[in-house]
């Protein structure tokens, strides 16, 4: 009976391990230069039905759209709006999407960054910013995959908790609120990046709140 019980629970600590690293690269994604394939994902209602499942198998509750998200119809418009916010503009973008532009000391943050990226066998390639906002969701999402196959093979995963808890106050949940407060300003955004903004900073928020009870 004991042992059928460790099983059970087992299994259900590996599945939401599971559906927090698919959330984390489902938002990663968000925040990536838009597709026509993600554009079609989020008109078809494919990419809300796909966080919704998810949402289910998570240790914590999570508010989410439950009908189709409004995507801009004109072909473009989110790509468009992607870049008049996040990437270009009259001395620079109107919300960068690195930590060091809405915190101060971005080298030390980068020297941080590194340092946790590396100790867990990453290396951010040449080019790459280490503070961005889409590596740092990345970041999570890998790390709660460890957990995800640790569990599986019923491998300790406390330290494993422990690197995502530390990562999430540090970094992450330090900065996405101000995201989420500049967006809420920002002249013609498509809704989506206003809803992906709300859901980053409410997904990282809930989930350090987890972590922090395990």
């Amino acid at each position: 009976m004991t042992i059928a019980t460790v099983t059970l629970e087992h299994e259900g600590d590996e599945l939401a391990a599971g559906a927090r690293s698919y959330i984390y690269k489902l938002i990663a994604g968000s925040f990536s230069y838009p597709t026509d394939e993600f554009s079609e994902s989020l008109a078809s209602g494919e990419w809300s039905a796909l966080l919704a499942t998810l949402s289910q198998h998570l240790p914590f509750e999570l508010p989410v759209a439950a009908e189709p998200l409004s995507v801009p119809a004109k072909p473009g418009a989110l790509a468009e709006g992607y870049l008049s916010t996040f990437d270009v503009g009259i001395g620079s973008p109107y919300c960068p999407l690195y930590e060091g532009s809405h915190r101060s000391g971005r080298m030390k943050l980068m020297e941080e960054l590194v340092r946790f990226y590396e100790y867990f066998g990453l290396k951010p390639e040449t080019g790459d910013h280490p503070d961005h906002l889409c590596a740092e969701l990345e970041f999570m999402h890998y790390m709660t995959f460890k957990e995800a196959a640790a569990l599986s093979h019923a491998d300790p995963v406390p330290d494993i908790r422990r690197a995502q808890r530390d990562f999430l106050d540090r970094h992450l949940c330090r900065w996405l609120p101000r995201v989420r407060s500049r967006l809420q300003g920002a002249r013609d955004l498509p809704h989506f990046y206003l809803f992906a903004a709300d859901l980053a900073d409410e997904f990282c928020r809930r989930d350090l709140a987890w972590l922090k009870t395990t």
